[in-house]
């Protein structure tokens, strides 16, 4: 009976202090290691999800300038104008004013004058003009008919959203900051840059599109490179 009852106390007394550290020690590790990999996890999926958001920020404000600037045109502004006004108004790096046939589906066929630009909260905005009469020559009120956002988180270290080509390719210098109106006639083709950056913790790079616009209205045949 002494013999069983000593078994039985050694057999209740359970894990020794060493035993019971060297577990924790062990179950710290594992936990340290489960954490990690899911942090990690973790970040890239929100790494992947801002990069796929910006890419399609930049993917539909992309496809919206395209359209625009491929329907450019030239047009008389003024009655009795023996030449057209150039299709583009005023060009600079972020900054492009032109006319365009942009709602060619509607029952009343009338052009507009767009503006793009990047404003002070670095979104692309796009401007309208309704032409305010039904025929040539046409003209346009001074305030714009709409406004809207194309595009937002364009981050100040993007370089220049639009860099203007003539037909041979060959790239049209800016003078104070804008195209003169010699270049302004000349341009062929419009490169377009468009940086987004939708991750405001920037641990995501910007996504970045690029598309060389061609105007096929104003008849000339660029020279590709």
């Amino acid at each position: 009976m002494s013999r069983l009852r000593r078994a039985a106390r050694r057999h209740d007394e359970g894990v020794t202090l060493p035993e019971l550290i060297v577990t924790m020690m062990l179950l710290a590790i594992v936990t340290t290691l489960v954490m990690t990999f899911v942090i990690a996890m973790s970040r890239t999926f929100t790494r992947d999800r801002e990069q796929s958001d910006s890419a399609n920020v930049g993917s539909v404000g992309m496809n919206e300038v395209s359209r625009v600037i491929r329907s450019a045109t030239e047009l008389r502004t003024t009655a009795g104008g023996s030449t057209a006004e150039p299709a583009i108004i005023e060009a600079g790096p972020n900054t492009l004013t032109l006319y365009s046939y942009i709602d060619s589906g509607t029952a009343t066929v009338k052009p507009m004058k767009v503006q793009f630009l990047i404003d002070g909260q670095r979104r692309l905005v796009e401007k309208r003009w309704v032409a305010t009469n039904t025929s040539s020559p046409w003209s346009f009120g001074s305030t714009a008919s709409s406004t809207r956002t194309v595009a937002r988180s364009i981050p100040t270290t993007a370089g220049a959203l639009f860099t203007y080509l003539d037909k041979n390719s060959v790239v049209l210098p800016f003078s104070s900051g804008l195209l003169s109106a010699t270049n302004r006639q000349n341009v062929a083709a419009v490169d377009v840059r468009l940086t987004v950056q939708s991750d405001l913790t920037q641990r995501a790079d910007p996504v970045e599109l690029r598309s060389t616009v061609g105007i096929p209205n104003l008849g000339k045949t660029r020279v590709r490179p």
